[in-house]
């Protein structure tokens, strides 16, 4: 009789994002206390697994936070691409990591000379989840999250709460809530893990809109960093898509996903062009 052997979970390790000079982001990561690791090379059938190029050579700048890890990527010998306009919150190349803080005001004002805000202040939703959104040096969009009590992962509640404690998601723009979930639940087996409706004048100041209505959904493992889904009813999504942008753009970005079922690394796209980096 055959025995059923249960798959091993995947699990979200954190975000990486390309900048043609990751030395623009040290004072960031050193205000964030962001731990850096060894660098990494990669060429060859490796790079063009992960990035589909083939005359190059990337180098990995990784920092760890908490549980999860922040990749910075260059391409030392491939010349930078024009700069690109970040656009507005809801635009459908959107992607930004959440970052959890133990004291979300201090916090935002430790890291305010070092960004450009996209929040007028630090907000407090219904719920009582304070939240503050900006860009870093290189334009990557970021967010610091504060959770009261009985809310978000324990892991925020424990005796041990530094300024700056770990990733609780990474969001994406969406055009489909449903096709996106197709994607991310029904295909790559990840759990709904909660869905809520924001508008308002606090969420019209933390994006930076006027009346935004945004649905949104987040998923992920059972226990660790998530996805989230930001499907704006309004103002529109405007494009371009993240499939607009190639490997040197400072916007794009790569969620880093841990799949022990594995043989080897490979890169997905979801329905909007988000790209995940898939390894064992």
């Amino acid at each position: 009789m055959a025995v059923s052997v249960d798959r091993p979970e995947r699990r979200i390790e954190g975000l990486a994002v390309s900048t043609p000079d990751p030395q623009r982001l040290t004072p960031l990561m050193a205000a964030l206390e962001a731990r850096p690791l060894p660098c990494e090379q990669l060429a060859g059938e490796l790079l063009q697994r992960r990035f589909g190029l083939r005359d190059s050579h990337a180098v990995l700048h990784p920092y760890q936070l908490g549980q999860e890890r922040l990749e910075l990527i260059t391409f030392p010998d491939r010349p930078p691409r024009p700069p690109l306009e970040p656009g507005p919150s809801n635009g459908l190349w959107f992607q930004h990591v959440a970052i959890v803080v133990s004291n979300l005001e201090q916090a935002a004002a430790r890291l305010r000379p070092l960004v450009t805000p996209i929040s007028q202040a630090p907000q407090w939703l219904p719920n009582g989840v304070g939240a503050w959104k900006f860009r870093n040096a290189c334009g990557h969009a970021m967010e610091l999250l504060s959770f009261p009590e009985g809310q978000g992962d324990r892991r925020w509640h424990g005796p041990e709460k530094p300024l700056f404690m770990g990733f609780d998601h990474t969001a994406i723009a969406v055009s489909d809530s449903d096709r996106s979930l197709a994607f991310y639940v029904g295909e790559l087996r990840f759990q709904l893990r909660y869905a809520t409706y924001n508008m308002g004048l606090e969420q019209d100041r933390l994006d930076a809109l006027e009346q935004a209505q945004v649905a949104i959904h987040g998923i992920g493992p059972a226990q660790g960093c998530g996805v989230e889904f930001l499907r704006y009813l309004q103002p529109a999504s405007p494009g371009p898509m993240a499939t607009d942008l190639q490997p040197e753009d400072a916007l794009y970005a790569q969620i880093l996903v841990r799949d022990p079922g594995l043989a080897q690394g490979c890169l997905l796209h979801d329905p909007d062009g988000h790209r995940l980096w898939l390894q064992p």
